[in-house]
């Protein structure tokens, strides 16, 4: 027997946990959290414990796994992470110590769950790194492996269930690179003879599958960013802000900085967090990037340096979603040493995740930094996600038996299932929509 059900991650973008059943084990897939849902208790200044899963729940922060535990606790052999994206990982201090299992995930991956457990308090001692390119036996009838593929954060994964009746894959999330800037290509050949093998079914992630053509490299980005810091070296200061856990982007933004002879500063807790991560599992070494800067008197004294010599200065910062205590966000509210003017430049190396919370904050926060005259270059990015034709590449690489969308709600889900349609799956005999709370047998 196999079976999935959709704990979190299906209906909308993030909470992502899924639970594959195989017989009578059950392998659970990630365990993040939904983060606008977070981003709104962080507003309301709740301060969260561990004490606090019901809340959670409750709120719809984190994935309501209540009924699923109390039928199959026993059940569950291992909990294995793709990636260390907070959606995909926030839950793992809340829920995963009730499971009497491992976490598996890769180095950079468990670095970054270990820096969550410690900020929650929390010990837990069964927790495995996993290289991608390894197995892991987790019972005599499933083995695990960790299969290399390209996303925006290091170490990204897909996660091979190997049973008596084939392969599961779990794919969430990914995009092929094929000249990423950090780390390697996705691992085509591995995806090959896993094909050989057979593929019983896939869980993929659609959540930019309804975008045609193909997700550019971060190669491109890079270029776009060298331009971009470039045209602004007319501007004093160059603010740029992007994903914390991007650390491939972190480093090219900085050697541009280092071409042109200035000086990085970079502020926000969640960039040391993810820094931290990729120092200590080997993904850069401790001179690629600056030390992060979180303490607001450490901040000012470096933004007094600045002030006294502007033009010598880029500062890679938080607050590309318009988050409320992102530093942006306190530097346009005057809450810093630092006057923002016309001759400033800001630059976004990210898009708006598209969430009412964050379509509502960006806005705000370019509001208050029009009102400066800060000059903002915005969307010099590229995504972390598939679109359209690299979820054609995928199907045809892997051929499935099954395909089951993920990671993006209904209109992302059926874009995904339309271009199934055109290998021959069929809705509901080898494509599948599923959503939150759902449950799909398939053997």
């Amino acid at each position: 027997m196999i079976k999935i059900k959709a704990i979190g991650g299906y209906s909308k973008i993030g909470k992502n946990m899924t639970a594959i059943y195989i017989d009578d084990e059950i392998v659970i897939t990630d365990m993040g959290a939904d983060m606008e849902k977070l981003v709104e208790l962080q507003d309301e200044n709740v301060n969260v414990s561990t004490k606090d899963k019901e809340l959670l729940i409750e709120r719809g922060v984190i994935p309501d796994d209540i009924d699923f535990f109390e039928k199959n606790r026993n059940k569950v052999k291992a909990i294995v992470i793709t990636h260390g994206h907070l959606d995909h990982i926030w839950a793992v201090p809340f829920l995963a110590s009730k499971y009497n299992c491992p976490v598996i995930a890769t180095p950079f991956t468990i670095k970054v769950i270990e820096h969550l457990m410690s900020d929650f308090n929390v010990r837990y001692n069964r927790i495995i790194k996993l290289n991608t390119g390894t197995k892991y036996k987790i019972s005599d009838n499933l083995v695990v492996e960790l299969v290399n593929i390209t996303h925006s954060i290091p170490n990204s994964s897909m996660i091979a269930i190997h049973t008596k009746y084939g392969v599961i894959m779990y794919a969430n999330d990914w995009k092929l690179d094929n000249t990423p800037t950090l780390g390697s290509p996705p691992d085509y050949r591995r995806m090959n003879e896993l094909r050989k093998e057979g593929i019983f079914a896939l869980i993929s992630d659609s959540t930019r599958v309804d975008r045609d053509g193909y997700c550019f490299s971060e190669s491109i980005v890079k270029s776009m960013l060298e331009d971009v810091i470039t045209r602004n070296q007319e501007n004093r200061t160059i603010f740029v802000t992007t994903f914390a856990s991007h650390i491939a982007r972190l480093r090219n933004i900085n050697q541009t900085a280092r071409h042109l002879r200035r000086s990085v500063f970079i502020f926000g807790r969640s960039m040391d967090m993810y820094i931290n991560a990729a120092v200590s599992s080997g993904i850069i070494s401790r001179d690629t990037l600056p030390k992060v800067i979180t303490r607001r008197e450490d901040i000012n004294r470096a933004l007094r340096l600045v002030r006294e010599n502007p033009s010598k200065y880029l500062i890679i910062c938080t607050g590309h979603q318009g988050e409320k205590d992102s530093f942006l966000d306190k530097l346009s509210s005057g809450a810093y040493n630092y006057k923002l003017s016309s001759e400033d430049g800001i630059i976004f190396s990210s898009e708006t995740i598209p969430t009412p919370v964050n379509i509502a904050n960006k806005m705000a926060l370019l509001k208050k930094l029009e009102v400066s005259g800060a000059r903002i270059a915005d969307n010099v990015h590229v995504s972390g996600h598939a679109y359209k034709n690299d979820l054609r590449t995928f199907l045809k690489i892997l051929s499935p038996k099954h395909f089951i969308p993920s990671h993006g709600g209904v209109d992302k889900i059926s874009a995904a299932i339309n271009v199934s349609n055109e290998f021959g799956y069929e809705l509901n005999k080898t494509s599948h929509i599923l959503l939150d709370g759902q449950e799909l047998e398939l053997l």
